[in-house]
This record gives structure tokens, sequence and C-alpha cells, in this order.
């Protein structure tokens, strides 16, 4: 078992929002909540903009969303994008920790913010009105907490370390792989619908090749995992959590099958797609997801198409055209797409190149969801002390 340590307000050891100093209108990273994956310790990406407010902090802090329902999905991230002694910023809607130096270490305290000794009381510490609720920063300060050395915490953070280090590896290769697809793309395809095309060769309308699907869920069970515009992202499925159908949001009406396309009606360059790879009897999806389903083309060259920049640049300023609250398309703006078709060897060909990727990447993909659920077992344990860490050596 774990040292029992000393009983600690969270406020005892990290320092809340601390205190930086960025002068409005200078360039500097900004983490947009969007970024922030659930349960994810790493950020996706930061982008640069003029500093015009928002909470601040370094590499080694803790970022937590303190609004509803961003921190029920787990929106809790260490930042790690920084440079050295670089400040950035973020949404007014974060809480930042920074860990107090001798007393905790700082992947210590992420993986404490993300355990439910201070997810569960900040929860239930939200108030406000429906959908906008938040987060009361004086009971998250007082929340008590166990607090063993700092060796003892160290070996507990590199345990779950390690875990989430091999995750982000499997997402690095995988974002590699599709660099290299996109390069044998282009090398394979290499002219532009406007172009004379060669003997052999055709450009048509995508429509011509795939249908919108829209079939109705039978609802047959009393409970499904709903999938919504957001629960998709760059080929992955974020959740698949099974909830009461009586409890589902009136836009939850699609069924879907193996080899189905999802993409998102709203802002294609939010990139709100996924191929549908498994067994999907069980699943309902929304009506802002279209589901796309190949007529006379392979799904997965269909879908490799569909996720290239071009094709959703395209879609994104077809978008930004129609008139409404959010940018968003229909499936006639997907049917009007030009899609050149190679002589059927080549097509061939590359097709069995990008099944041969996708399932590199699926692997992976696959090995990240085990390490997830294998790290979220494992912390609570850690954290309480029932797996003792005194032998380990890390």
């Amino acid at each position: 078992m774990k040292s029992d340590g000393d009983k600690m307000k969270l406020s005892d050891i990290a320092e809340f929002n601390p205190k930086e100093s960025l002068k409005k209108g200078v360039m500097a990273k900004k983490v947009a909540m969007d970024k922030l994956q659930p349960f994810c310790r790493d950020i996706s990406e930061v982008s640069l903009e003029k500093f015009l407010g928002g909470t601040k902090f370094r590499n080694g802090d803790t970022i937590m969303a303190r609004i509803t329902p961003c921190l029920e999905n787990g929106k809790i991230s260490l930042v790690n994008l920084l440079n050295d002694g670089e400040v950035g910023f973020g949404s007014t809607e974060y809480i930042v920790f920074r860990a107090k130096k001798g007393i905790v270490d700082s992947d210590y305290l992420y993986y404490l913010i993300c355990s439910s000794k201070v997810r569960e009381p900040a929860i239930k510490s939200m108030v406000g009105s429906s959908g906008r609720q938040r987060v009361q920063m004086d009971v998250v300060k007082n929340i008590v907490v166990d607090v063993p050395d700092i060796e003892e915490q160290r070996k507990i953070a590199g345990i779950l370390k390690c875990l989430d280090d091999k995750i982000q590896l499997n997402k690095a290769i995988n974002d590699n792989l599709y660099q290299q697809l996109d390069t044998i793309y282009r090398a394979t395809y290499p002219y532009l619908p406007s172009d004379e095309l060669p003997a052999g060769w055709n450009c048509v309308p995508l429509g011509t090749l795939c249908d919108s699907i829209s079939i109705r869920h039978s609802f047959d069970k009393e409970k499904l995992v709903f999938l919504n515009t957001g629960d998709i992202e760059n080929g992955h499925f974020l959740h698949s959590t099974y909830s009461l159908v009586q409890d589902m949001p009136g836009q939850a009406k699609k069924s879907i099958k193996t080899n189905d396309i999802l993409y998102s009606e709203i802002r294609p360059i939010n990139r709100h797609f996924a191929f549908v790879n498994f067994q999907a009897d069980d699943y309902v999806v929304s009506t802002k997801l279209m589901v796309i389903r190949s007529r006379e083309m392979d799904s997965h060259r269909l879908y490799h198409f569909l996720t290239t920049q071009d094709v959703i640049n395209e879609l994104q300023i077809e978008a930004e055209s129609r008139s409404g609250t959010f940018p968003q398309i229909r499936f006639e703006n997907v049917q009007r797409l030009p899609i050149i078709i190679a002589p059927p060897d080549i097509e061939l060909q590359f097709t069995q190149i990008l099944k041969d990727y996708y399932n590199m990447i699926d692997n992976n993909i696959c090995e990240n969801q085990h390490l997830v659920s294998l790290r979220d077992s494992i912390l609570p344990k850690l954290m309480s002390g029932e797996l003792d860490v005194s032998e380990f050596d890390i």
C-alpha cells in the first residue's frame, strides 16, 4: 500500500490561475476549448492569435474546463506545447492548476485532477442556469486530498505517464501514416478535374458513386450508443457509451452499418467525420451527421477522397456561402464534387494501399482504446493506494 501521506487542501499543493504577464494585443499561442480531447493528456494543437483576454498558463500546468458539459466530458489536459518560459492562453472557462514546487509533482497533479477525487466534487459544485453551469472555484480549492511523499507521487505518475506516452506515440505514428497516404494519393492522381485526362481516366460527380442514407433506427433496445456531430473527429469515435433511449435528444434518429461514412453537415473544416469499421447495430446518430454509403466505389477510397484537405476546403467554402446560424452543407454539395477515376488497375492498386494503411491506423487506434481503458482503470487504484508502487523503479 502507498504511504498515508498528508491530508491537504488542493489550494495547499497547487496555485489556481497563477498570475502571468501577457500584454493585450501581442501574438501568443492559444489553446481553444475544442482542442481539448476527452480524457486526453496531450493537447492536439494550438493557434497563434492576439491575446485579448483569458486564462494564462505555462508548460507543466494543468488546465481543466469549468463549464458544463465540457468537464463532465473529461476536458482536462497537461500543457506541453509551449517553449521554455513561454506563456500561452485559453478560454476564460478554464481553471489552471500549477504544482507548488517541492510539494507536488506536476504530472501527479494532472492525474489527481483527472481522478474522481477532484472531478466528482468539482462537478457536484456546479451552479448556474441550465446548460451554462460552472464549477465553484472555492469548492475546488477546499477539496481535501491525500498527498504522498514526492517520490511516491513520481512513481504513481510515472506508471500512468508511460501509458499516455504510448498513446501519444501511436497518434504521432498515425499522423505520419496519413501524411504518407496524402503523398501517395497525389502521386497516383496527378490530374485536376479541369485537366484534359488521358485515355482510360474519367471525372464524374461523386453523387453517381454514393448515396445519403437516412434510415430511422428501430430503437429495439432500452439503451443504445448515440453519436452527435461532436462525438466523432478526424476518424475517431470519441466514445462508445450506452445511454437510455428515452433520454436521447430529438435528433437521435439515424441507423448506421459497417462501411458507412459519417460526415458532419456543420463546419466541414472542424473534421467531424469517421469511417464505420465495426458492427454498428447498437449505434444511433444525429440527423446532423450525413450517413454516406458507397454504391459503386470501395468505401475506403470514397472515405479517403472525402477527407482530403482539398475537399474539406471546398465544402467549407460552400458551407460559408449559405445563410444560417452555422456554416452548413447538405448532401447536394457532396453530390456535385468532381472525382477523378483512374483506370481499373490503378484504382485497384491504390485501394489496396489504402486498406493496408487504414488497417495499420485502425490497429493503433484500437491499441490506444485498450491503453486508455487500462489507464482509467488503474488511475483510481493508484490514487487510493490499492495498488502498491513501492517496488516500482521508475
